[in-house]
């Protein structure tokens, strides 16, 4: 990709478009997802979760298509079961009108992979840029969560009970150097994922 600071401004100045809201975030998704693949050399499709056809299409939408000297990547990944689930869990939480939650589900569900707070690895700049999103792309779901919870242990939380089961703490729960402020509550579902997470961490250390 060539240079990603006028990749940006040429983003800001679709501002006079009806959708510049979805275009605004999605390209900031894009911008961040760029600079992780450029910094791991990864293919920007595995680093969005987006096939290379959705991917190009988005680089279409974006109007950004001359900052890529060549062709964005054929495929991404393949996706596990997990990141399966949280991509449908988003897609029929969705809001039909809205441009932009033809890839926005991939996008999460690839990034809810990340071990970092999932508004660090999608690029925003505060948790309450999350909530913004959410609750505009996917409001069945955002308004469900009334308790405020960190949106990744929500994420998981609203996969789980649709499953049918107790407590499902996200993958990268273990390793979050702050786990303790997602589940330093007394909940049930909190001391279950700190009891397992102990459990996990005598098993490594053993």
């Amino acid at each position: 990709m060539n240079d990603l600071s006028s990749f940006y401004r040429t983003l800001k100045d679709c501002g006079g478009l009806d959708d510049s809201f979805d275009r605004h975030i999605l390209g900031r998704l894009l911008l961040h997802a760029a600079f992780e693949a450029d910094k791991k050399d990864i293919p920007l499709a595995y680093a969005l979760g987006l096939g290379g056809e959705s991917l190009s299409d988005l680089i279409d939408y974006l109007h950004v298509k001359d900052y890529w000297s060549s062709a964005p990547g054929k495929s991404a990944a393949e996706p596990d079961d997990e990141e399966l689930m949280l991509r449908d869990l988003l897609v029929h939480s969705g809001g039909e009108t809205k441009a932009a939650v033809q890839w926005l589900p991939a996008i999460i569900a690839r990034r809810s992979m990340e071990p970092n707070h999932l508004w660090e690895d999608l690029g925003l700049a505060r948790r309450p840029d999350l909530t913004s999103l959410l609750s505009h792309f996917f409001p069945v779901l955002a308004c469900k969560n009334t308790r405020n919870m960190r949106w990744k242990r929500f994420l998981y939380r609203s996969l789980c009970e649709a499953e049918g089961f107790t407590m499902c703490p996200s993958p990268t729960c273990d390793s979050c150097s702050e786990f303790h402020v997602c589940y330093g509550d007394d909940s049930g579902e909190a001391v279950m994922a700190r009891n397992q997470r102990a459990a996990n961490l005598a098993e490594t250390n053993s």
